[in-house]
């Protein structure tokens, strides 16, 4: 048998060795590259569409509870000045 024999088979050995290593390298990449695009897309529609949908309902809900504080001040208003009415209305009777 010759000596160079012994060399290659380990020559091979290592070359197998290495390719399934590139396989496996290349397939996390794959997964990795995936895995990627799919949070992009979930931040992209977080700051794209879910973020400033919140931040409008926001703006109309802050304006409804300040158009119902504002009737509130109006109505505590009225009732205030019926009951003073209410009760000038009693002393002079």
């Amino acid at each position: 048998m010759p000596l160079w024999l012994d060399l290659a088979i380990e020559a091979f050995k290592e070359l197998i060795s290495l390719n399934k290593s590139i396989l496996v390298t290349e397939e996390s990449i794959s997964i990795l590259r995936h895995e990627l695009r799919i949070t992009t897309q979930r931040v992209n529609l977080f700051e794209k569409v879910k973020i400033p949908d919140a931040e409008e309902n926001i703006r109309l809900i802050k304006i409804y509870i300040g158009d119902q504080m504002a009737n509130a001040v109006g109505r505590s208003k009225i009732a205030k000045k019926k009951i003073e009415e209410f009760i000038l209305e009693e002393a002079i009777a």
